[in-house]
């Protein structure tokens, strides 16, 4: 068995999960599904250590494989402030406003599966 390594560079959110990524993961994409006209951008990331991945809710990301080398992703003041606004709602619509969570920004999540 292999190891892969990766990173992503990506405009979002951690979110802390208890549990698997997988299972909350899979939660996010049920719930989202019903609110793609307030967070058509709104996403998730699933990456982190091994076997200990974390969630991310996201809105724009890119990968930069082992070995390579890349930039975040150039968005407009205008582009972050729309960002920000849906995964305000999402977040809202997922129940994680009762988090204390940092503010959105641009991401570099290392992934090693």
């Amino acid at each position: 068995m292999g190891m892969y390594h990766s990173t992503y560079f990506a405009y979002g959110i951690h979110i802390p999960v208890d549990g698997p990524a997988w299972r909350e993961t899979e939660r996010i994409d049920e719930v989202l599904k019903d609110h793609k006209d307030r967070c058509p951008d709104v996403g998730h990331l699933e990456a982190g250590n091994y076997d200990r991945d974390m969630v991310f809710l996201v809105t724009a990301s890119q990968e930069v494989s082992l070995g390579e080398y890349g930039r975040a992703n150039i968005a407009s003041a205008k582009q972050c402030g729309e960002w920000c606004t849906q995964l305000a709602f999402a977040v809202e619509a997922l129940g994680y406003s009762g988090m204390d969570l940092a503010a959105p920004g641009w991401l570099c999540v290392p992934d090693l599966s």
